[in-house]
């Protein structure tokens, strides 16, 4: 096995995004800088920096002594520098010991039963319930003053920081199908904890440490200066700042340098650790093509070339060329490609495919939800003839609010558990029409008729865990109604719900469609549902739309194998009980490993050797019936 170029690769994207976070060469440089004094500073200056005259006490900066000298008249610059050794050296290794004790108490009760779970989490809560620098003065008084024991007092007192996030952290992976797995397979707990557990929180960890080291490095200064830490005639920092601030009216330098040195190391440290963070996880950061700044929206803004202007009476959906892409390490790798189709004013078109067939990011791609660092590409895309790849602005976020709803497989994560029903169905009348609330809470008791809740007055005052699955789906799509939008995307919105509730689902959409004439583009992997209601249907694959049909054409003459092979998964009356489900062999292909001719290929029963290597294109087959099959059957 070659890895050479991909861990070429990979170093060179970790050295880009560690060089593109914020700061991140300042903080480096500044870092370089002081680990270079703490190296050679005592060595070059630890001479001059103890020999002192009582004749030139307090004397002001000069070309002779740059900082000017203490009360002492010991050179200021030079006790600075030497002072670096012993400062990084006292917050790296109370930070090394906070981790120690914390990481690995924090994780362990993440992997431990739930009884020595609660009992460890309550110990943790409790010794937060302490300011570290009051517990860390607790401890040193204990201990003694000296340089070991303030050491271990910012050690100790850290600790349940790093336990709590550690913890917290390990919990939030630990219910991951992959730990579950590992489980099964009977890894124990110390590979569980080293293998699985770790490397998924180490970017976190990472900032962690960096932060609690700038932290660590104020608190051992404090003890200092409070007298509990480093002893004459040892120095520090803190210990500086001591000496500085009694003469500080004299010679004021003899405080602000250990002071700013104190400040900027913390800032330094701080931007490092989120710059090494970033390098450790080059797939959110790197990217090719031109930079997405951190934090920004997605990009919007790059149309396919070979766009053309957008003709009179165009479709209210028209969607050319759409491509969805991720980074990572290998380059984009294209979630959606190419897709192109449109949705006719009170028209529901369908799109049908399994689980990563690129229906979703579809769906999330009009509606600009793609979240960073997906980007978004097209050679148009316009809603009721309004651009949607433009930048965010506020007008085109209202003319998406008004215009297109969501309706999401998932009603109760897509709920706010906390505000009653009420407030959540009126606020897009609230927030788009600047409605009053009395008149938005009409509103919403209209909408919820409308899609047959029940005694819709009182239900308002509800909350969402009151409300079964259907009512819960009827809510969301009464929400998405209350601004009378153009376009309703309903995602997969009968998934969780048994079939006599989906059944009333999709009546209530046909509903909406036949009162309202709103266009709906209904998205499952069923194409049972999709045709119950559709008048068209796209089938995805892969990314990719494969066919492209009425809803008659398809079912009396499907021209692509995938299409056939999923309207043969679904049972029906005439369905042999005697024999086992039809199913597809075989698995979707990755994005980032997509064959080279048709991305079907490997699945397919009837399969020839040009549909391996070259991939087909979606050609027309009669008017309104386009497929991507080289085996597709004239009609």
């Amino acid at each position: 096995m070659t890895i050479g170029p991909a861990a070429g690769s990979s170093g060179l994207a970790a050295t880009r995004a560690f060089l593109r976070a914020p700061s991140a060469l300042a903080a480096a440089l500044a870092l370089g800088v002081l680990l270079g004094l703490a190296l050679i500073a005592p060595a070059l200056w630890g001479a001059i920096a103890a020999k002192g005259s009582i004749m030139r006490s307090g004397e002001s900066p000069s070309l002779e002594h740059l900082l000017g000298t203490d009360r002492l008249g010991r050179d200021l610059l030079s006790r600075t520098a030497v002072a670096t050794r012993l400062s990084l050296s006292l917050a790296i290794a109370a930070t090394a010991i906070a981790g120690l004790l914390g990481v690995p108490f924090g994780i362990s009760l993440a992997l431990a039963g739930a009884r020595v779970r609660n009992a460890g989490l309550r110990l943790i809560d409790v010794l937060l319930g302490f300011p570290g620098i009051l517990l860390a003065i607790f401890v040193t008084a204990i201990i003694g003053p000296s340089v070991h024991g303030a050491v271990i007092a910012i050690g100790v007192a850290f600790s349940p920081e790093f336990a709590r996030l550690a913890s917290t952290l390990a919990l939030s992976v630990g219910g991951r199908d992959y730990i579950a797995a590992a489980r099964v397979l009977g890894v124990g707990r110390t590979r569980l904890l080293r293998r699985y557990v770790l490397p998924n929180i180490a970017e976190t960890l990472i900032i962690a440490v960096f932060s609690t080291t700038a932290s660590a490095l104020i608190a051992v200064s404090s003890l200092s200066f409070l007298g509990l830490g480093v002893q004459p005639p040892q120095f520090d920092w803190g210990r500086m700042l001591v000496e500085g601030v009694e003469s500080f009216y004299a010679t004021p330098v003899a405080a602000l340098a250990p002071a700013s040195l104190i400040a900027a190391t913390g800032l330094a440290l701080g931007f490092f650790g989120e710059a090494l963070a970033r390098a450790m996880n080059p797939l959110l950061w790197s990217r090719s093509g031109p930079e997405l700044r951190p934090g920004a929206a997605p990009d919007h803004t790059m149309p396919v070339p070979g766009g053309v202007a957008a003709a009179a009476g165009e479709p209210l959906l028209h969607v050319d060329g759409l491509r969805v892409t991720y980074p990572s390490p290998h380059g984009a790798v294209a979630a959606v490609a190419d897709v192109s189709f449109a949705v006719g004013a009170g028209e529901i078109v369908g799109i049908v495919g399994e689980s990563g067939s690129g229906k979703s990011q579809t769906a999330l791609a009009i509606a600009r939800l793609v979240a960073y660092p997906g980007r978004v590409e097209a050679r148009a895309l316009r809603l009721s003839g309004t651009d949607l790849l433009g930048p965010a602005t506020i007008a085109l976020d209202r003319f998406l609010g008004r215009s297109l709803a969501l309706v999401f497989q998932d009603p109760m994560s897509s709920l706010n558990p906390t505000l009653s029903i009420g407030t959540q169905v009126a606020e897009p009348a609230v927030v788009h029409q600047r409605l009053a609330r009395a008149d938005a809470l009409r509103r919403a008791a209209q909408r919820m008729g409308e899609v047959h809740i029940p005694r819709p007055e009182e239900r308002l005052r509800q909350y969402p865990h009151e409300f079964s699955g259907g009512m819960q789906q009827r809510v969301m799509i009464a929400m998405g109604l209350m601004n009378d939008p153009a376009l309703i995307i309903a995602d997969e919105p009968t998934t969780a719900l048994d079939v006599t509730i989906q059944a009333q689902v999709i009546d209530v959409l046909r509903e909406v469609n036949q009162r309202r004439g709103t266009a709906i583009l209904l998205i499952s992997h069923n194409i049972g549902v999709i045709a119950e209601i559709c008048s068209r249907v796209l089938v995805m694959y892969a990314g990719r739309i494969v066919e492209d049909s009425s809803l008659t054409q398809l079912l009396d003459h499907p021209a692509h194998s995938y299409t056939r092979a999923l309207m043969a998964s679904v049972p029906d009356l005439a369905t042999d009980r005697a024999q086992p489900l039809a199913t597809i062999d075989g698995r979707p292909p990755e994005p980032s490993a997509l064959p080279e001719g048709c991305a079907f290929a490997p699945r397919c029963p009837v399969a020839e050797e040009r549909c391996r290597y070259r991939p087909p294109p979606l050609a027309v087959l009669s008017p309104g019936h386009l497929a991507a099959c080289w085996l597709a059957p004239p009609e």
